[in-house]
């Protein structure tokens, strides 16, 4: 094996990461081309049904650019995809920083641009019959009338996209979901040596989704309906009108009058838009969905990891687990799990590159997956002790010493002595008379007042009143504040344990819960398959501090879960059992996975602890971490007594 090279010229993790995305995307997209075939011919006229599923012809036209604003959609996607939730300490934190956002207001408009599109490929795929055209041909004698069925119809298109939008937003569309890898309970290689599908085939949980699919579109479309048309007839219609008819006149001779032409007939248009909605929502929810599923599969090309293909295969993941990008660090490390977990060959050169630069290739796999686990320490640390500080670095700046910029000329002041400057004498007539004023003012001053008794019980019978009204509107303030959180509308600025939890465990803005738990199971596979795979022997140094910093990690979650308070406004949580309300699930996943791995590394260098540099101590506690499945309802238990 060559050594020499490495470390040397690393191309970056998105040469590898990219073009994987893309070859999901085309796969997600053909699908999407056979719904937007099968949309176009539901749009045209049924005069002639052989003729109307035609591939070549009107329906072609009609798909191409039906697929316009399924595309526009995609393009969305791929600008904002996150891995994670959000996570926030209420629903009102959550509004307050994703509301104004930039990316709020471009997925609003995206949306809107993707319905103004499809909505003009509908109107001019109708006949006039469906009198959708721009003007409504009166009498042979009369001027051309603006037909307002068009507008309309565009208005609830446009309604639609609004409400796509806040369904967009609110379940978070852009989250993706990366698998969390837990360690396997068996060490044989032999075992692990073929890679398994951790998530299932897109195709079929797109067909499995599908009616669901519809039935959401249906509703969203029939709900976008009633709420446009009372909106459109209450409110805006004739000021949009206005706009509608200032801006025709520049193309088409109308006549002087302004005023609305009506919907007649009006049944036909709702049917048009319960149809041509359902279908539009339907695409938005398709589109999605596939993306979703083909972007959170497993990074493999050819059932090999992405980063074979590389030259330099274990500097290319180096620099993804590094990257800048969370996104791009969460498929580095799903990657780095599944090569550890499924991979024996390519996890054994992990072993043996030990001339790269900074340091082996194991041992900066190692720290990098330390570092996530450190982090969580940090995090639960600081959300038991507000006023704990991470120790500093040994590399941190000694302090500069002062630089003279300007020779000192004069000596310097003395410090014992008060420098104040004297009042220039007055000149003026007006400025002697200002003079004696403020003499007289001094000499009568609240200073010569403020020694007399009756001054100073004025002064604490007004400090008196001043703190009891302060104490009287805290309380009133107070009482209001207590009675909002506990009604309807106090919903959204309620907190959560769950939450909480959530937040300093997880981290933040969104979810770490499969950086964390794919950093564990990699250096737990490093670890245990080290006794047979590192022939130099060097991996097995660096197990003391894997085995301590799980430990801490374990102890430090079981006493966060336990000494947490529940907020008095977290009626939920109260609501629970005793014996439940401090179970969050994700967390306990969390822990979970460490604990699986600090038990999987002790069962496999069980017999060499003592000679690897651990007190007995440590194995004790080690032991008991990873031996007692005990939660933060069982260390209050052991606390009290």
């Amino acid at each position: 094996m060559a050594l020499a090279p490495l470390g040397v010229h690393v191309r970056p993790y998105r040469d590898y990461l990219t073009p994987a995305l893309h070859r999901r995307f085309s796969k997600a997209s053909r699908y999407t081309l056979l719904l937007c075939y099968v949309t176009a011919c539901i749009m045209g006229e049924w005069d002639n049904p052989l003729w109307l599923w035609f591939p070549i012809g009107p329906t072609g036209i009609r798909t191409l650019l039906i697929f316009l604003p399924a595309l526009v959609v995609y393009v969305l996607r791929v600008a904002q995809w996150h891995v994670g939730e959000r996570q926030t300490l209420t629903r009102a934190e959550t509004f307050q920083k994703y509301f104004l956002r930039k990316s709020t207001f471009l997925t609003l408009v995206f949306y809107a641009f993707s319905a103004w599109l499809y909505g003009e490929v509908y109107i001019w795929s109708r006949t006039s019959a469906s009198k959708l055209g721009l003007t409504d041909i009166g009498r042979a004698h009369e001027r051309l009338k603006l037909n307002e069925r068009p507008l309309f119809l565009r208005f609830l298109f446009l309604v639609l996209a609004v409400a796509q939008t806040g369904f967009h937003l609110w379940d978070d569309y852009d989250s993706i979901d990366v698998p969390a890898m837990k360690p396997k309970k068996g060490s044989d290689d032999t075992a692990s040596a073929v890679p398994v599908r951790s998530t299932p085939n897109p195709r079929h949980l797109l067909a499995k989704k599908f009616p669901s699919m519809v039935a959401t579109s249906g509703t969203l479309s029939a709900a976008s309906l009633v709420v446009g048309a009372l909106f459109y007839f209450v409110g805006p219609r004739h000021l949009i009108w206005n706009y509608y008819y200032s801006f025709s006149r520049y193309f088409i001779s109308l006549s002087k009058t302004s005023k609305p032409t009506g919907l007649a007939p009006f049944m036909p248009l709702v049917f048009g838009f319960l149809a041509e909605g359902t279908l539009l929502v339907l695409l938005w929810q398709f589109v999605n969905r596939a993306f979703d599923l083909y972007i959170a599969q497993e990074p493999l090309k050819n059932d090999k990891p992405i980063t074979g293909d590389s030259t330099d295969p274990n500097g290319t993941l180096l620099n993804g687990l590094k990257s800048k990008k969370e996104a791009v660090r969460a498929i580095a490390f799903w990657e780095l799990a599944l090569i550890t977990d499924s991979f024996p060959d390519r996890r054994k050169t992990l072993y043996g590159e030990l001339e790269r630069k900074k340091a082996p290739t194991f041992q900066q796999v190692t720290d990098i997956c330390l570092a996530e686990i450190k982090l969580l320490i940090e995090r639960v640390s600081i959300g038991l002790d507000p006023s704990y500080n991470p120790k500093p670095s040994s590399s941190s700046q000694q302090p500069t010493a002062p630089v003279n910029l300007v020779p000192q000329i004069a000596q310097p002041l003395k410090n014992d002595k008060q420098v104040v400057a004297m009042a220039p004498t007055p000149t003026s007539r007006w400025e002697q008379v200002e003079a004696t004023a403020a003499g007289l003012a001094k000499s009568h001053s609240a200073p010569a007042n403020s020694r007399q008794a009756y001054g100073r019980e004025a002064l604490n019978k007004g400090m008196k009143k001043a703190q009891q009204g302060a104490q009287q509107a805290e309380s009133v303030v107070s009482t209001y504040w207590n009675k909002l959180l506990s009604s309807w509308f106090g919903y959204p600025f309620r907190h959560s344990l769950q939450r909480t939890a959530s937040v300093v465990i997880l981290g933040a803005p969104y979810s770490r819960i499969s950086l964390m738990c794919n950093a564990v199971t990699a250096s737990t596979n490093l670890a245990t398959f080290s006794l047979k795979q590192d022939e130099l022997g060097r991996f097995h140094e660096g197990v003391p501090q894997m085995i301590r910093i799980f430990t801490t990690a374990i102890q430090k979650l079981d006493e966060y879960m336990a000494e947490v308070e529940i907020h008095w406004s977290d009626y939920d949580t109260r609501r629970k059992p005793a014996a439940d309300r401090r179970k969050v699930p994700q967390v306990e996943e969390v822990r979970e996975c460490i604990r699986d791995g600090l038990e999987k590394i002790l069962g496999s260098f069980n017999e060499y602890l003592g000679g690897m540099g651990l007190s007995k101590l440590d194995i004790l506690e080690a032991k008991k971490a990873a031996g007692a499945s005990r939660g933060p309802e069982m260390l209050q238990a052991s606390a009290a007594r």
